[in-house]
């Protein structure tokens, strides 16, 4: 997507904005390893991109969705160049809000979900309530602060493009991977509960990325809880579109 130079920002300027002023995280970034490698990939899933081959500038999919608008200069003509990456500003505070989200929910996809799809976002945002304010398991971990209530309140109504949410992590992100969060908070509760019912085990394995090992938990499980019913046809209707989507693909081959 082509920007407007003269206004469009530099994305590792915008990082150490959101990290470094608004998170309190010390100067350089380049320190916390951990922490930029999730954020690449986190930014990968939310603006996909290709290359032709031998070429250094990045050209935004047409075949998958883009939710946050970058822009790629090279910075030299090799191959092996690499690209100044710009931000459209007005994707800024969604960015800061897929950070947030990346630290509850752990995978990319998951996140990519939250801001773009309203079906899926509503079943993984009350699993989320449930285990942050219903289990006891919360007070282990030490998270349960007022920011989290009102980053729980506010992310099924807030416009994510437009309102910032409050940190829930204090002065750290789970993607730093410190301590037992292990980058990832409801993977993380979820664990910690001393036996995993089904509906919990199901939901470990899709917040994991294994979307197969939650689909053979969502069928084994038998249940008339309205809440756990409406995961389970989450992942089974998105396993069956992945696996469609699949065969589509091995059509053309």
């Amino acid at each position: 997507m082509k920007s407007d130079g003269s206004t469009w920002l530099e994305l590792s300027q915008v990082y150490e904005d959101l990290l470094c002023k608004q998170v309190g995280l010390a100067k350089p970034l380049s320190q916390h390893g951990k922490l930029l490698d999730a954020l690449k990939t986190l930014v990968n899933a939310l603006s996909p991109s290709t290359k032709k081959k031998d070429e250094v500038y990045r050209y935004p999919s047409r075949t998958r969705k883009i939710i946050i608008r970058l822009d790629w200069i090279p910075l030299g003509s090799g191959s092996d160049s690499r690209n100044r990456v710009l931000i459209n500003p007005a994707d800024v505070t969604l960015l800061w809000n897929a950070i947030l989200l990346q630290g509850v929910f752990g995978e990319p996809k998951l996140v990519a979900t939250l801001l773009d799809e309203k079906q899926d976002s509503s079943a993984l945002i009350g699993w989320a309530r449930d285990l942050f304010l219903e289990r006891q398991s919360l007070a282990g971990l030490g998270l349960l602060r007022p920011e989290l209530v009102i980053f729980l309140d506010r992310l099924p109504v807030a416009n994510l493009r437009e309102e910032p949410l409050p940190n829930p992590f204090a002065d750290t992100l789970p993607q730093m991977g410190l301590g037992h969060l292990h980058g990832n908070v409801l993977k993380a509760l979820a664990t910690q509960t001393a036996a995993l019912s089904l509906g919990d085990s199901m939901m470990t394995h899709y917040l994991s990325g294994n979307l197969e090992m939650a689909y053979q938990a969502a069928k084994n499980m038998k249940t008339e809880n309205p809440v756990l019913l409406q995961y389970q046809e989450m992942i089974m209707r998105q396993y069956t579109q992945a696996n469609e989507f699949d065969d589509l693909l091995d059509s053309f081959r």
